[in-house]
């Protein structure tokens, strides 16, 4: 969806507070200009497909030795599948999430976002950081790295324990719904009401407590059928089907009180419109507003920054600016260009 500017509104949100340049990398006048800013930053990140900027002349060996250059691709820079291209949607399937997200009887679903360019954001800027603390803890007398972040293998590293269940005992975690394989109870359930609730009772003490909340004290983990959760995965569907039960005879609104009484984990599902509904999203300071730069349009309500920082909390200045509205400034400021250097540019379609 678009602002009434026809911007997108997911630019909006991801380009916050920073300043736009438009370079056209295919002219060599344009990579001098990204050679020049290069040289004056800590951190290059570039998400063309391996081997595209060395054409250029842009890659790791040609720009300053202590520059973090930081890669994101869709199969990383090497190995056999390094030059295909890939998407989020490809990606996530590669690496090995989209198997696990669904029902055994269904084709395998999706979340509604693009879950695998979000978290290979997060492994770029992780890897980046971790790079210039190791060059800072030097006194910068090392030179920079590369980082390799790869969409599938960000994708890959949210696997948890499943590569180990394969290779010891020949386990392929399979799709499991609304419940996740080997924790018991830990599930979406409905409610009277038509709304869902998820409920987390796996561990022992919380497991007995969810028990004797739902009528079924018997069932806690005092005795040994229900002892631990490997015993309690036997049961499984026994245990689900008394919880389900209990819950779907109750409101949400009843269900929750009653499981936060009994200190038991529990939550509502909310869609966006929920959330911007909850007093506790609000109380945090989620939502700011802002506008673009220049000013224009409506002010847009875009999610906070997180994690909050006790010393320096991120705050929004400004919404993603429109396409090149900084490029004379950030030329001017940066590169100390003239406006007569800034136009020739302008004239060869370079910026």
């Amino acid at each position: 969806m678009t602002d009434s500017t026809g911007t997108s509104l997911w630019w909006r949100t991801y380009g916050r507070n920073r300043r736009c340049i438009t370079v056209d990398l295919h002219k060599e006048e344009g990579r001098e200009v990204l050679r020049g800013l290069a040289n004056r930053s800590d951190v290059l990140v570039e998400n063309f497909r391996p081997g595209v900027m060395e054409k250029w002349g842009l890659g790791p060996k040609d720009l300053k030795p202590e520059l973090i250059y930081t890669r994101i691709s869709g199969y990383g820079q090497t190995g056999p599948k390094a030059s295909l291209a890939g998407y989020a949607s490809v990606c996530e399937a590669y690496g090995g999430i989209r198997h696990l997200n669904g029902y055994t009887d269904r084709p395998p679903v999706r979340t509604n976002v693009s879950l695998g360019d979000t978290l290979t954001g997060l492994h770029a800027a992780f890897g980046a950081v971790m790079a210039l603390l190791h060059r800072q803890r030097h006194n910068n007398t090392v030179p920079g790295q590369v980082v390799d972040a790869a969409i599938s293998e960000s994708v890959f590293n949210m696997l948890e324990g499943c590569v180990p269940e394969f290779a010891m005992h020949g386990y392929d975690r399979p799709p499991s719904g609304s419940t996740i394989s080997g924790v018991v109870p830990s599930a979406t359930l409905k409610t009277q009401d038509g709304r869902y609730v998820i409920i987390g009772g796996n561990g022992d003490s919380v497991y007995t407590r969810l028990m004797a909340a739902v009528g079924r004290p018997d069932m806690g983990s005092q005795n040994p059928l229900y002892a631990n959760n490997t015993e309690r995965c036997k049961r499984e569907d026994e245990i689900y089907e008394v919880i389900g039960n209990w819950v779907g005879e109750r409101s949400l609104e009843e269900v929750l009180e009653v499981m936060a009484e009994a200190r038991v984990p529990s939550g509502p599902i909310l869609s966006t419109a929920d959330i911007m509904k909850e007093e506790h999203y609000k109380a945090r300071g989620m939502f700011q507003e802002a506008k673009p730069p220049s000013g224009e349009g409506p002010s847009l309500s875009l999610p906070a920054m997180v994690p909050i920082l006790s010393g320096t909390p991120g705050s929004t200045k400004w919404a993603g600016p429109d396409l090149g509205e900084h490029t004379d400034e950030i030329l001017r400021e940066e590169l100390d260009m003239s406006d007569a250097e800034i136009a020739r540019l302008r004239e060869l379609n370079a910026i």
